[in-house]
């Protein structure tokens, strides 16, 4: 079973409908993650899962790990290889993958906006 390094937890696949067995430990890593996340954020990574459709390609692309680019293609092999054997409805397939990567990109943009913290400091004026 693969594991995902900055969590340390087991990924496993599935050729059923039904999906993979995910263990408890592997559920727990990720809840007690995303509890660290302020509500503005949980949004923001909401809405990155449900453009990518996948929780592990998300965080891999809010953690800074993959590009938006990258994340969007596998998020899309299907769909790249039917591109690849059938071929590209040039302003549909490429509005789709222009879209997905404004909106991914976006909502990771959100999220890091929504994460950070930045203080200022003022500096007193000495006369």
């Amino acid at each position: 079973t693969p594991r995902v390094p900055r969590y340390n937890v087991a990924i496993g696949s599935s050729t059923s409908i039904t999906g993979p067995n995910i263990p408890a430990s592997t559920k727990d890593t990720f809840i007690s993650h995303l509890a660290s996340y302020n509500m503005w954020a949980l949004q923001g990574i909401e809405y990155v899962i449900t453009q990518l459709k996948s929780l592990i390609l998300s965080m891999g692309l809010i953690d800074r790990h993959i590009t938006v680019e990258k994340a969007v293609l596998l998020s899309r092999l299907e769909e790249e290889y039917q591109i690849q054997r059938w071929g590209s409805v040039e302003w549909a397939h490429d509005y789709d993958l222009c879209e997905l990567r404004a909106r991914a990109a976006a909502g990771t943009l959100f999220v890091h906006l929504c994460s950070e913290s930045s203080t200022v400091k003022h500096k007193l004026l000495q006369d």
